[in-house]
């Protein structure tokens, strides 16, 4: 089956808009910045635990855009939320990786939904003005029945050569009935599409997803335990299953993408028109090339071969 041009442009570039995720990239044109994703550690930095408050590590790292300058640069954090709320670090909470590459956390409320990273420069002569990176926006799915946000993984553990991993999703019930849950009704499944399913709660540890028995517009928000997992799978599809031949769906993969936004000196001063355009332009550029090759690869099959018709 042939496509037209302008369909297939189309799907190429939603293709495309959909290909998001870590790690992200940002400059002010003298440093730049990559994040490698983020996480909850409760206890991370020594931080003594709390029912309300946890702490939100961002995976980071900056270098020099003048490679010949060694010198090692002097950066101050703040983490914004999804409500402008601004939380601060300190040196307890920066653990260093390698030359360049630290753990940032921040002490901020569980509910916290981070928006941006603002890497603040003023002590370093050479590194010019501070700028802010964005994180992505939420993964979530819904239907009539129901609908998932995905928030990210609270914590990822490996022992005698299996890994463990906690996701930390919520469920708002979107039906007129009540819905019966718990942590059967979820699937995870790796890269390779293998299947893990979802543990009870553990109440000596308090971790996992209570059963419950949700009522119309209410929402839930947990943790879910998933075991054994090999220390090669990479989590990447939540499914929900309210039935037994009824389910829902969404992509996890934060590893499906590269965004990249260049000298972005503040995450509240460039024009959500300005972002978009250049985004845009991008896409296109991008998916223009794909097509090139798409007519190049159709063209030379026609040449070669007139069977039946294949998508």
């Amino acid at each position: 089956m042939r496509w037209p041009a302008l369909t297939l442009l189309l799907f190429l570039f939603l293709l495309l808009a959909n290909a998001s995720g870590y790690p992200l990239q940002s400059s002010n044109g003298v440093i730049n910045c990559t994040v490698f994703g983020t996480f909850k550690d409760p206890g991370f930095g020594g931080y003594s635990h709390s029912d309300s408050y946890s702490v939100l590590v961002v995976d980071a790292c900056l270098t020099r855009i003048n490679e010949s300058d060694k010198a090692a640069i002097l950066a101050d954090y703040s983490l914004t939320d999804g409500n402008d709320r601004r939380y601060k670090t300190s040196s307890d909470y920066i653990k260093e990786l390698q030359n360049g590459r630290r753990l940032i956390g921040f002490v901020v409320p569980k509910e916290t939904i981070a928006k941006s990273l603002t890497v603040d420069l003023s002590r370093d002569k050479a590194g010019g003005e501070q700028f802010s990176q964005r994180f992505p926006e939420l993964v979530n799915t819904s239907n009539e029945f129901v609908k998932l946000i995905y928030y990210g993984m609270l914590r990822s553990s490996t022992n005698s050569n299996k890994k463990t991993v906690e996701l930390d999703v919520a469920v708002t019930n979107n039906n007129s009935t009540s819905l019966d849950l718990d942590a059967h009704n979820f699937t995870l499944k790796d890269q390779w599409g293998w299947k893990y399913e979802s543990l009870e709660y553990d109440s000596s540890r308090k971790m996992g997803m209570r059963a419950t028995a949700l009522e119309p517009n209410a929402t839930i928000r947990s943790g879910l335990v998933f075991i054994s997992l090999s220390p090669l799978s990479r989590p990447v599809e939540l499914v929900y299953n309210y039935s037994d031949n009824a389910s829902l769906s969404m992509n996890i993969d934060t590893e499906g993408g590269l965004a990249y936004a260049s000298k972005e000196e503040c995450v509240d001063c460039k024009s959500e028109q300005e972002v978009t355009s250049s985004s845009l332009a991008g896409s296109i550029k991008a998916t223009k090339a794909r097509l090139a090759k798409v007519k190049k690869t159709n063209s030379s099959e026609e040449n070669t071969s007139k069977g039946h018709d294949e998508l």
